[in-house]
């Protein structure tokens, strides 16, 4: 009798684990399967900031003057508001981070606009606004002068 019951249970689940196998692997999927559309893409809008002047400190000494645009590509509508209202918070943290980021000479073997100063301000912009606000940080060199003084 408990060989017969053990026979019996050892056969349930072989049956049960070979229905599992045909109901998740070997079915045909069902014709009637629901379509979900992508959202519409939302337009882009580009948020200019005014030409800033970064100094160039060496030893204690202004080397040079570098004018930088940078550009945000924002999404219309509430994203574009917000970005406008904490406009000053993100050029100011912009200026922090060209200040640490061309100190440290990460301009001198790519320019003073290359992929990883862009990289740099996307994550400032991010800390700021939330990620996934800002599309894209463009930073544009309008100029590079020495300083009257040297």
């Amino acid at each position: 009798m408990k060989k017969l019951i053990i026979t019996i249970l050892i056969l349930l689940f072989l049956g049960g684990g070979g229905f599992a196998g045909w109901w998740f692997f070997l079915k045909p999927a069902d014709s009637e399967e629901e379509v979900v559309e992508a959202p519409p893409e939302i337009p882009s809008a580009f948020l200019e900031f005014p030409p800033t002047v970064i100094p160039l400190i060496k030893e204690g000494v202004v080397t040079h003057h570098i004018t930088v645009k940078i550009t945000l590509e924002v999404a219309e509508g509430p994203d574009l508001i917000n970005t406008e209202r904490w406009q000053i918070r993100l050029r100011n943290d912009f200026i922090a981070e060209l200040h640490a980021l061309y100190n440290y000479r990460f301009f001198t073997a790519d320019g003073y606009a290359n992929e990883k100063i862009s990289n740099r301000l996307q994550i400032a912009a991010d800390k700021v606004m939330g990620k996934g606000i800002i599309r894209d940080v463009e930073i544009i060199v309008e100029g590079i002068s020495k300083p009257s003084n040297s």
